[in-house]
């Protein structure tokens, strides 16, 4: 099976927002720039495809819009739950309760909210009801800290370390997986646009 990872476009909100599960909009003009990734991935989905996606308003939007057969919203492929910052400048969050979340950035939430642990076990144990699927290829719209946490599952990479994949607004990750065996194609890229 092929897995696609796609984060949501550039959403409306001001610079620096921590907006985890918030339903923030997208920007206006959010369709045009997911016209290349839209054809891009159309021209790779070869066979049976099943497409599943946050139900958050900035992923369900770009989910409908590539996939043709519409697709499925699940709960487990939301954002990290930020709770008490959520709706905050990260320059407006105290700087000891980010270093307090930085000393142990897997298990802590000085927030009030999930830890990266948290978000891992939710998204894996939701990956392994889907993962035995007989379809050719698996589409998630999401957010960037469940690539991130996903992808290091996946490919047995330490979670503490996920903060350091780069995943861009309309990014796509492919993985082919085959049994037991993982294989990452491209991680967070934007080069899908060439082809």
């Amino acid at each position: 099976m092929k897995l696609f990872l796609i984060r949501h476009p550039k959403p409306e909100v001001a610079k620096g927002l921590c907006y985890g599960q918030s339903d923030v909009p997208l920007t206006t003009n959010w369709q045009l720039s997911s016209q290349p990734l839209k054809k891009s991935l159309t021209n790779q989905l070869q066979g049976k495809t099943s497409f599943y996606h946050s139900p958050l308003t900035r992923t369900a939007l770009l989910a409908n819009y590539i996939s043709d057969d519409g697709s499925t919203p699940v709960d487990a492929l939301k954002e990290l739950d930020f709770a008490d910052w959520d709706g905050l400048l990260w320059n407006d969050i105290a700087k000891s309760e980010i270093d307090l979340w930085a000393e142990n950035i897997v298990n802590s939430a000085p927030y009030n909210g999930e830890s990266l642990q948290d978000l891992a076990d939710r998204v894996w144990c939701w990956w392994l009801t889907i993962q035995n699927s007989s379809d050719d290829n698996c589409v998630l719209v999401t957010h960037s800290g469940v690539i991130k946490v996903l992808v290091s599952l996946l490919c047995c990479w330490p979670l503490e370390e996920c903060h350091r994949i780069d995943v861009g607004f309309c990014s796509l990750t492919e993985l082919s997986i085959q049994q037991n065996s993982v294989m990452l194609k491209r991680l967070g890229a934007g080069d899908w646009l060439l082809n």
